[in-house]
């Protein structure tokens, strides 16, 4: 009986992939593999929470329709990651020097070093990088000039705001004070 009942289940699954989806799906079923078309087919029929029913896979439906695009995107992305993965092999595999033969068979030349060339032009190398540094240091401070003005500006006007209202305050109490000294 347990024999009976596994010929029937893979008998079952058999007749489920050889099931046809809608016709309209043919353009994203024909770039898939056989064996993602029956997963996919399997996997619409037996899921744990919203199965499709058998009768309904060769029907028009949108759950259907994008899930087998999820199903053609996901494929053609690991082809994707197979191709550069290759590429990445190949440049990665070690060359021999033949293979490379960057040089095939130059002519040279030989050139004697007689200290004239070199030694006739000065070159300072000290003020080249006097003049890199100075500046980079120029392109810091005036960055650091505008963080500074970005971060920094609003609290200082609040301050400069704050501190003239005290003046202009203390003024007024000054002159109070002298009207008051008038009268006694």
């Amino acid at each position: 009986m347990g024999i009976f009942f596994l010929h029937a289940n893979f008998f079952l699954r058999e007749t489920i992939s050889n099931k046809m989806f809608y016709s309209d799906y043919k353009h994203i079923i024909n770039r898939l593999p056989k064996s993602l078309v029956k997963r996919a087919c399997e996997r619409l029929l037996y899921h744990s929470k919203d199965p499709i029913l058998i009768e309904s896979i060769s029907r028009k439906s949108k759950r259907i329709e994008s899930y087998l695009r999820h199903t053609l995107e996901v494929y053609k992305n690991s082809l994707n990651r197979k191709c550069k993965n290759m590429t990445q092999k190949k440049l990665l595999r070690s060359w021999s020097w033949s293979e490379y033969n960057v040089f095939p068979a130059l002519p040279y030349v030989c050139v004697l070093d007689s200290e004239i060339q070199t030694d006739s032009i000065p070159y300072n190398h000290e003020e080249e990088n006097n003049h890199w540094v100075m500046n980079k240091l120029k392109a810091l401070s005036q960055h650091l000039l505008d963080y500074n003005r970005k971060t920094f500006g609003k609290i200082i006007q609040d301050i400069d705001n704050d501190y003239r209202k005290r003046v202009n305050a203390n003024k007024i109490l000054c002159y109070k004070i002298e009207d008051l000294k008038m009268q006694v």
